[in-house]
């Protein structure tokens, strides 16, 4: 697999659905991850990047959650003030993977696009790759 080490990454998890966060840090756990916070929605997500001024190395977000659902989470971090904020790596997780919704968000600005359920390979492989590259340039989606 790829030699990124991922034990010194400081994670943020945001998912309204506590099993998933669950099942996440596990896997982030399993994969030598040692630094994760989680939260139930973007407002709490929002609110955890003020908190840490923006210390994330990567933010592993839902799509689909109530409140501030994850493309709002994107849109609000990537229109923050502090330029910390605006460039942490958002990687999304969605038990939907129809193109529209991928569309939407990669124009938002994301790194990176995760489909439940989420396996260790898949979320590795993602999350690596998320770490080492630019947004997804969105002209370059399949329509």
């Amino acid at each position: 697999m790829n030699s990124t080490d991922l034990s010194t990454l400081k994670i943020l998890v945001i998912d309204n659905e506590a099993h998933m966060r669950t099942l996440i840090i596990r896997v982030l756990s399993d994969l030598g991850v040692k630094s994760v916070m989680e939260a139930e929605d973007g407002n709490f997500g929002l609110e955890a990047v003020r908190r840490s001024r923006g210390e994330f190395d990567i933010i592993i977000c839902d799509l689909d959650m109530p409140e501030l659902d994850g493309f709002g989470f994107v849109k609000a971090l990537r229109q923050s003030p502090n330029p910390k904020h605006k460039d942490i790596p958002v990687l999304i997780v969605s038990g939907h993977g129809d193109m529209a919704n991928i569309q939407e968000v990669v124009k938002a600005g994301i790194h990176g696009f995760v489909t439940k359920p989420i396996s260790r390979q898949s979320l590795e492989l993602r999350l690596t790759a998320a770490l080492n590259s630019p947004p997804i340039d969105p002209t370059r989606l399949k329509k």
